[in-house]
């Protein structure tokens, strides 16, 4: 484990783009310890978490499951294919959510082949759902099992959806999720800036704002703005009469719009589906929290006119993989999608 003024940057690691070739797909299964998913909702979420490890398998991935005992293996070896089984394994790392994208480590790459895990500070989106102490270790865990030297900055806290990058340099980086008295108190944009480039590697950090309807992580970029390869940037873009409703996102699309047209970026407008309520909360229905597998794009579907315009523009913007749709009504109810639960392995 290193923390020393080596930083992953000045030793020549950088962020891949996530369509980068894979080793793994990281997963965090859901238990009744946490908030996200109650008890009662537990036992009916599970099939979704099922067709989540097929499609990853199906598209190229091999997956690791943080479990919290062999009981879980049993149950989940009984609900899927053997076929699926065998490019799955697990690891005894519990945790206490399942949103690996955001307690997961974050994954360096150096042009020689080797890697370096990135282990953030992690205090649950702001400390909004105690208890968080197996999430705050698991990003750990998880580096350790994969055999990775880690880079540990207990200092800074970011959850992985707050960052997208391109690969080429640049780092998509949601403002209110970052710089916030809630996880970085008392520091500068500008001072997290540098930090976020001398820890990822990358040489700009591109800061965001937004916030998707229901979502409960301060507005995580991976909501709302995603890069595909060929300099193309997906972005949630309300219609005119949907601009009152969501005029955070409005402004994020006028803004990414007016950044595409100066570096030459192909900006693609993703739609936005009709509210999805869960008694009178709203649920953080998006398109844009879509998992690039190594084969394949895993998208949540909503029974909603939108869901095929938007299937048409994210399949456009990544021609060499097959896109997988998964109905995803019901798992919302945990405030995430896909790319929330997931977390990739850089091969």
């Amino acid at each position: 484990m290193t923390n020393d003024a080596m930083t992953p940057a000045s030793r020549g690691f950088s962020m891949p783009a996530e369509w980068a070739p894979h080793a793994a797909t990281w997963l965090s299964w859901p238990n009744e310890r946490g908030a996200t998913y109650p008890e009662a909702r537990l036992g009916p979420i599970l099939p979704h978490f099922h067709r989540l490890v097929k499609a990853l398998v199906e598209g190229g991935e091999k997956v690791v499951i943080n479990l919290s005992d062999e009981t879980e293996w049993v149950l989940i070896s009984a609900a899927v294919p053997p076929e699926i089984l065998a490019s799955v394994s697990w690891n005894l790392n519990p945790t206490n959510e399942p949103w690996c994208r955001d307690h997961g480590p974050t994954v360096l790459r150096h042009a020689d082949g080797t890697r370096i895990a990135m282990c953030w500070n992690y205090n649950s989106w702001g400390e909004k759902y105690p208890p968080w102490d197996l999430d705050a270790a698991a990003g750990r865990g998880m580096a350790k099992a994969a055999g990775l030297e880690i880079h540990h900055r207990p200092d800074l806290t970011i959850e992985g959806g707050s960052l997208e990058s391109n690969g080429a340099g640049v780092l998509m980086v949601s403002e209110s999720s970052v710089v916030t008295a809630s996880r970085n108190p008392g520091r500068s944009r500008e001072e997290l800036a540098r930090e976020l480039c001398d820890c990822t590697g990358v040489r700009e950090v591109l800061w965001v704002n937004a916030d998707v309807e229901g979502d409960d992580t301060d507005g995580h970029v991976d909501c709302y703005a995603r890069f595909a390869p060929g300099d193309r940037l997906l972005v949630l873009d309300p219609t005119p009469a949907q601009s009152i409703r969501h005029a955070s996102l409005a402004s994020n699309a006028r803004a990414l719009r007016a950044v595409c047209a100066e570096r030459g970026w192909e900006f693609i407008g993703l739609p936005i589906p009709e509210p999805i309520y869960e008694g009178e909360q709203v649920l953080p229905a998006t398109y844009a929290n879509f998992y690039i597998a190594n084969e394949a794009v895993i998208m949540a579907t909503f029974e909603d006119p939108c869901d095929d315009v938007a299937a048409e523009r994210i399949a456009a913007a990544f021609p060499d993989r097959r896109l997988t749709k998964i109905p995803a009504r019901e798992l919302i109810f945990g405030q995430g999608g896909f790319h929330c639960l997931t977390q990739q392995l850089p091969g």
